[in-house]
């Protein structure tokens, strides 16, 4: 029992809060059947909290799970289009599309570059919830995506065990291709989503 009260004392841990900001952006392809794909590139400025957790058996390599609570919502994108089948009159049809990113979830490792800076590196999984509204009746089915993440920044420690944060990272989420849940031949294919972000943090050594 000693023997495991000093390990688990030996044990450093952190735990603070996050605000980070930047931009994503990426571009997709929509298409039905044989029909030509329709691309647009698209572009999403976003500014998110998150809670983290680190351990560290040594002061140096720290591992830690960063988990944003609430949802980052991008644009809705809106457009007409006119639509002609068996009539000779084409009528217009208004098509909106959103996705909701819930759970946003980064497992990392943290390496200290001596006293102040450190590398960071790790793997993200975030919900895509879509929400649209389609001339052609179309919903399309949610999917998790998986991606990774790099970073650099320094940490500054405070009185009392607490510390600051500064950081710059690069976050990129793999492509992905979704299906229209009642329609087969109907699909969205999204390129890599890449982002750029800067994140500032406080937080509590133990």
């Amino acid at each position: 029992l000693f023997g495991f009260a000093n390990v688990s004392n030996a044990v450093t841990k952190k735990i603070g809060i996050s605000l980070a900001a930047g931009v994503f952006d990426t571009s997709a392809k929509e298409k039905e059947g044989t029909e030509t794909s329709v691309s647009k590139d698209a572009e999403g400025l976003f500014a998110i909290p998150s809670l983290f957790l680190e351990l560290s058996p040594n002061d140096r390599i720290f591992i830690g799970v960063d988990y944003v609570p609430m949802a980052l919502e991008s644009e809705t994108s809106e457009h007409k289009q006119s639509d002609k089948t068996s009539s000779a009159t084409a009528s217009t049809v208004t098509n909106k599309a959103q996705v909701d990113f819930n759970d946003l979830t980064t497992i990392y490792a943290r390496i200290a570059l001596g006293d102040m800076f450190y590398i960071k590196a790790g793997v993200m999984s975030v919900e895509a919830e879509t929400n649209e509204s389609l001339g052609t009746g179309s919903t399309y089915e949610d999917k998790t995506l998986n991606g990774d993440m790099y970073a650099i920044g320094f940490e500054n420690e405070l009185a009392n065990g607490a510390f600051i944060r500064g950081e710059l990272n690069h976050m990129n989420f793999g492509g992905e291709t979704f299906k229209s849940t009642n329609n087969s031949d109907n699909t969205i294919v999204v390129e890599d989503i890449d982002g750029y972000g800067a994140r500032i943090s406080i937080g509590r050594t133990f």
